[in-house]
């Protein structure tokens, strides 16, 4: 265990030496919020998806998307620099590898977590439609934990297989897969068949939840023009579940993969 924290911090530090974690992790969730939120004015708020209620769960989930990027950079960088194999000699297991590289990306994401909280605050605050309650806010923190794992662990499964030249090039396309279809800012419950496709990915479910959590509104109103809140019925059952299906799978896969990876340079 001692060894593992020692890792932690490592990576701790060479995280924080990186511009490119204030650049992806913090000021780009910030980037995004404000543009959406000048969209939404200029548009007459006729844009529901860039409601703040709305858009702050998808900048959440498309924000940890980019902890895969940082993530699989690191790890194919050890991987580049021989770091890991100086490392393998010691008596660590691959859980413990994989625990340090998680450790320090899940409290970068938790901090991301934070930050769309408080933008969120600050814009419902300005526009009269306020966000939500301090209790609801930690319940959607804590509901996004599962895709904020996935995409950590993708990303070190992703820096393992990858060196660092691809392991970028690799990332992005999950990066935009996940704005895509993740319905950050799409309205995808107008699109049918597409909205039936995006639920079986982790993404727009993960969206769903958040915007129950906290009372956004769908993009469609109901016959009598009154507007439709997302609520946690059967359907936001099967969305949980169906996201730490993709957890279990980032879990195992990882583990997997760094133990024959570890194996293989012994």
């Amino acid at each position: 265990m001692k060894k593992t924290l020692i890792f932690i911090k490592r990576n701790l530090i060479e995280m924080s030496r990186d511009p490119l974690l204030y650049i992806f992790c913090a000021g780009f969730p910030i980037l995004m919020t404000l543009m959406f939120q000048i969209i939404l004015k200029y548009s007459g708020g006729e844009t529901p998806v860039f409601e703040v209620k709305s858009l702050i769960p998808g900048i959440m989930m498309f924000s940890y998307s980019l902890l895969m990027l940082m993530s699989s950079l690191l790890v194919s960088k050890d991987k580049t620099s021989a770091f890991l194999k100086r490392l393998y000699t010691s008596p660590m297991k691959s859980y413990n590898y994989i625990i340090g590289y998680f450790i320090p990306f899940l409290i970068i994401g938790i901090i991301q977590s934070f930050i769309c909280i408080i933008l969120g605050y600050i814009f419902g605050s300005t526009s009269g439609t306020g966000f939500t309650s301090f209790p609801q806010a930690l319940l959607l923190i804590v509901s996004m934990l599962p895709i904020m794992s996935f995409n950590i662990l993708l990303g070190i499964l992703l820096g393992t297989i990858l060196n660092d030249k691809s392991a970028p090039a690799i990332t992005s396309i999950f990066i935009s897969c996940s704005g895509v279809v993740g319905g950050a800012w799409m309205p995808i419950d107008t699109m049918g068949d597409f909205e039936a496709f995006a639920s079986y990915l982790p993404f727009y479910p993960s969206v769903y939840i958040g915007r129950v959590i906290t009372g956004a509104y769908h993009t469609i109103p109901d016959e009598l023009g009154n507007r439709i809140q997302y609520a946690f019925s059967d359907r936001g059952v099967v969305f949980l579940v169906i996201t730490f299906i993709y957890l279990l799978v980032s879990v195992v896969s990882a583990i997997v993969v760094f133990n024959k990876k570890l194996k293989s340079d012994n």
